[in-house]
């Protein structure tokens, strides 16, 4: 198991090509960003949307075309007709976006529950996913186990959650300083309020992920078998976890590391579950290192 120090960055970067797709009943929102060679697919954390990973996107372009889009009930995605909100049918989404596109052997990069679909999908269609860097991947032992007791503070808090605001710039000033934005890189939080949200018609902000869709996602986490998933995998992985305690798989790494199949396990020093938040230059480095190599 490799413990790195981070090194951070930031830049600035090209706005992605919007476009939509039909997947498994949804309208799904996708970004073309650009780049030369064969697609590499970003897939975000609960209750995000792709956007906000330009800082990852731009970087991998030297190596790949790059994709993202917004999971259902995210970002400009519709909403699912049936309300499921599983995360089967997060990486069920995932394989239509892929076949759907034609595609086959994709490199991907997945944060949070993203990194925990990529994984499950490419242990279950290793046709469609060639190589993948998770980071921070939602895992446990079982439905029960400590590891997730984080769920229930995560919807209480969700649920919580503001959801108006006065304008894109009130939002920023009220998050950045704010835990766990106060950490991030700044053009994150600045992209998340302008990009993770939408007018409403009074002229304000409106979140658009819903709490309780957020929330949601939260309470069926305990239903997905992650970890078994990504220990099943063929397919090399880098798994990247936070070393602080805020890191939501932190305690299974040295499990993982024994018992990953092909791939990495990397410990990152003074990170936490938004580690793409808070070093992306280094997130980006490291995956474009990976995702590159044979």
């Amino acid at each position: 198991m490799e413990k790195i120090e981070p090194r951070n960055s930031s830049a600035k970067f090209s706005e992605p090509a919007s476009s939509f797709l039909n997947v498994n009943g949804l309208r799904m929102h996708t970004l073309d960003w650009g780049g030369e060679g064969s697609p590499i697919v970003i897939l975000h954390a609960t209750g995000f949307l792709g956007r906000i990973y330009r800082p990852l996107a731009e970087p991998l372009r030297a190596i790949g075309h790059v994709y993202s889009y917004d999971q259902r009930g995210h970002g400009d995605s519709s909403a699912p007709a049936d309300g499921d909100y599983s995360w089967d049918a997060t990486m069920r989404d995932l394989e239509g976006f892929i076949t759907s596109m034609g595609w086959s052997a994709v490199r991907a990069v997945g944060h949070s529950a993203g990194a925990t679909a990529i994984g499950g999908l490419a242990c279950e269609r290793p046709d469609l996913i060639s190589r993948a860097v998770l980071v921070e991947p939602v895992i446990f032992e079982s439905p029960t186990a400590p590891e997730l007791g984080w769920r229930g503070p995560f919807v209480k808090r969700t649920l919580k959650r503001r959801r108006i605001f006065d304008s894109v710039e009130a939002m920023y000033s009220s998050f950045h300083n704010k835990p766990p934005y106060n950490t991030w890189d700044k053009q994150i939080v600045r992209d998340y309020c302008q990009f993770g949200t939408r007018p409403t018609s009074d002229g304000r902000r409106e979140l658009k992920c819903a709490p309780e869709v957020e929330a949601r996602f939260y309470e069926t986490a305990r239903d997905f078998d992650g970890l078994g998933r990504i220990l099943r995998c063929t397919a090399p992985l880098l798994i990247m976890f936070g070393a602080r305690e805020d890191s939501l798989g932190a305690v299974l790494s040295e499990k993982v590391a024994k018992q990953l199949k092909k791939g990495r396990v990397i410990d990152v020093a003074d990170a936490g579950h938004f580690m793409p938040m808070e070093m992306p230059g280094y997130v980006a480095n490291r995956a474009r290192e990976f995702l590159a190599s044979e």
